[in-house]
């Protein structure tokens, strides 16, 4: 869960150009006479996402009456996704905003595709509207897909709008098995309210982060394992201690809710692991 910062583009501008070569006279004026609309749209939306209130807006099938919603949705599909269309290179400029490209939902995987936060398929006054749109993993993409919650405490957290990385709230801890297993979990920080918490909570099961997370760091385990066997036979548990603990420094600095960070936090915390517990056998 990462934040990003807001698109600089408005959702006129956009819609302007993406419609800009629409031929059809007809379905051009239709299209232009959503643009107050659309307007008011983004404006409901800068207000309510900042007070956790998207989920109050309303599912709708058309723009007044107006403009169908497959209509809308095309705009989006035919006209900013597809290679040659006009707006291509606000879809290519968005879909590559992320730092270091990595999806701002499971903070793992890369970035392929954009996400519409309020999904286009039930929101297609948002399909094209900027704020409601950042990049994302196909896999986060295709889990979320078109879901529409009806409370505070289940409203995924939004990359412009949240910042989830003021405190820490990803732990883990270490399963001693053989080989040994990492396993992830939340914690409430003191200074969030239960919407807050409630929402990292719901938005880490959704995506199926526990999953993802512990598959990551049971390949990190693997890869260190050379290492920390050689630092154990050199120094002894001592040198394991230093090492586990300069990772995890080094991983909190660059990101303190990292699946990294609870790792090698968990691990200089497990006097099993570092006597001994890293041995697969």
């Amino acid at each position: 869960m990462r934040k990003l910062n807001l698109p600089v583009e408005n959702a006129i501008d956009v819609f302007d150009k993406c419609i800009s070569k629409v031929s059809n006279t007809i379905l051009k004026d239709r299209l232009e006479n959503c643009k107050p609309s659309i307007v008011t749209a983004e404006v409901d939306y800068t207000t309510k996402a900042s007070i956790i209130e998207l989920h109050t807006i309303v599912p709708h099938n058309s723009i007044n009456g107006n403009v169908t919603k497959e209509e809308m949705i095309k705009v989006y599909s035919d006209r900013m996704v597809g290679a040659t269309s006009p707006g291509r290179y606000i879809y290519d400029k968005w879909r590559a905003s992320a730092p270091n490209n990595i999806c701002p939902l499971c903070a793992q995987r890369t970035t392929e595709t954009l996400e519409h936060h309020l999904p286009k398929s039930k929101y297609p006054i948002y399909s094209i509207v900027p704020i409601n749109i950042f990049p994302a993993c196909s896999s986060c993409n295709k889990i979320k897909l078109d879901l529409v919650v009806n409370s505070p405490e289940r409203e995924p957290i939004h990359p412009y709008f949240d910042d989830v990385d003021d405190e820490l709230w990803l732990k883990a801890a270490v399963i001693e098995t053989k080989p040994a297993s990492i396993k992830f979990y939340t914690v409430k920080p003191d200074n969030w309210d239960d919407i807050k918490y409630a929402r990292v909570e719901n938005h880490f099961r959704l995506f199926e982060l526990e999953k993802l997370y512990a598959s990551h760091s049971a390949e990190e385990l693997t890869i260190n394992n050379f290492r920390i066997n050689n630092l154990f036979e050199s120094g002894g548990v001592l040198s394991v201690r230093n090492f586990l603990e300069g990772s995890w420094l080094s991983m909190r600095n660059a990101n303190v809710n990292s699946w990294q960070t609870a790792t090698y936090e968990a691990l200089f915390n497990s006097n099993w692991y570092q006597e001994g517990g890293f041995k697969s056998e």
